[in-house]
């Protein structure tokens, strides 16, 4: 007789990124016995929700067993560290084309918590677009009119991870 295993392992987080020296809070879950592997940069390799402090790309697989039925379960986890400060990193350059590549001027918020704001102006200081959601960015539209090409002024403001606030601004190229 085949018996399902009946154990969902979940590390509770998916593949990340993170800056070099931001923790990650592990979620383990599925069962009473938690093993992590590797154990590297783990506060402990033995309970549900360690503390990983990777210093490294890294991928960590975490086996669940539950008590006493024995049945095992598996998840991974795949951490990309950047070795750069939290901020903000925006393209200096994007071509919203229609080709499909670099369609959008968004900032990569690394070792960001949240993002107060992500704002661009044009040189007459128009407020083009806003936002504060970590993902978004601008179009290169206006009220629906594409814009011309040339410079535009970005500025961004966040909290890192330590809860420290970040302002950057900067300048990028529309090219058509």
């Amino acid at each position: 007789v085949f018996v399902r295993n009946p154990v969902q392992a979940s590390i509770g987080l998916n593949d990340t990124s993170i800056v070099i020296g931001e923790t990650l809070q592990m979620n383990g879950s599925g069962g009473e016995v938690y093993s992590w592997n590797p154990t590297t940069w783990l506060s402990n390799g033995s309970i549900a929700n360690p503390i990983a402090v990777p210093e490294d790309d890294i991928e960590y697989r975490l086996t669940v067993t539950t008590v006493p039925e024995g049945c095992i379960g598996f998840d991974t986890l795949k951490v990309k560290v950047f070795k750069v400060p939290p901020s903000f990193y925006v393209p200096t350059a994007f071509s919203p084309n229609g080709d499909g590549r670099n369609e959008v001027l968004r900032p990569i918020a690394l070792g960001m918590k949240s993002v107060k704001y992500f704002r661009v102006f044009n040189r007459a200081g128009v407020l083009l677009f806003a936002t504060t959601e970590k993902n978004k960015g601008w179009d290169g539209t206006y009220k629906g009119n594409p814009q011309d090409p040339g410079t535009y002024v970005w500025a961004a403001e966040g909290v890192t991870y330590k809860g420290e606030a970040i302002v950057r601004k900067g300048t990028a190229v529309l090219i058509k």
